[in-house]
């Protein structure tokens, strides 16, 4: 796993800058008019709507889910309800079919190599939240405790850091466990990302 995002990392590429645009002279607009939209929830000291742009893109997700709400829930709500399935089984429903329209979303929005990147690192963290549900287990933090057990927690540099980590992550990795029933952690990923078509 920490081996396939190792070798997945390399592959960014930089995308090229774009050349800056010749300056237009400014042509008189209009006044935008702008619709006051009120949001339904209470505003307290961590509500992100209140706060400053900062530099981490999570920080705005609680206003895109309202701006998301606004967009899809009621088409989302009347295609569901107007389903022949029972009752009990439309929160799923909704559930599925919210899930599926942002994965296309943010799929959709970058550029293709950019949206393999995501996949493949998505599916990654998925199937590793769901082995270490099915084991009850947290692979990272076991790799971690293990990794400063065998080589220590202290390294001249980076160099040497990566160095123990490639050649002790590669072992890792395809050793049978007891805790995941005598299969190694890929085997358990595999097993996992095939059962669920990723």
């Amino acid at each position: 796993m920490a081996e396939k995002k190792a070798t997945k990392a390399k592959t960014k590429e930089e995308k090229p800058k774009a050349k800056a645009a010749p300056k237009k002279k400014p042509v008189a607009k209009p006044e935008p008019v702008v619709e006051e939209h009120v949001h339904e929830h209470e505003h307290d000291e961590e509500c992100c709507c209140c706060e400053e742009d900062g530099d981490d893109p999570i920080e705005k997700n609680s206003c895109r889910s309202y701006l998301l709400r606004d967009i899809w829930f009621e088409g989302l709500n009347q295609v569901v309800e107007e389903e022949s399935a029972p009752e009990e089984n439309k929160q799923e429903m909704m559930f599925l079919t919210l899930s599926n329209a942002i994965l296309d979303l943010v799929m959709d929005i970058v550029p293709l190599q950019n949206a393999q990147m995501i996949a493949e690192n998505l599916d990654d963290f998925l199937t590793v939240t769901v082995v270490n549900r099915e084991y009850n287990v947290d692979l990272l933090q076991m790799f971690k405790e293990d990794f400063v057990k065998e080589k220590g927690d202290t390294f001249e540099d980076e160099i040497e850091l990566n160095n123990a980590l490639g050649e002790f992550e590669e072992s890792w990795w395809n050793a049978p466990r007891k805790d995941l029933k005598g299969k190694s952690p890929n085997e358990a990923l595999d097993e996992a990302a095939k059962h669920y078509d990723l």
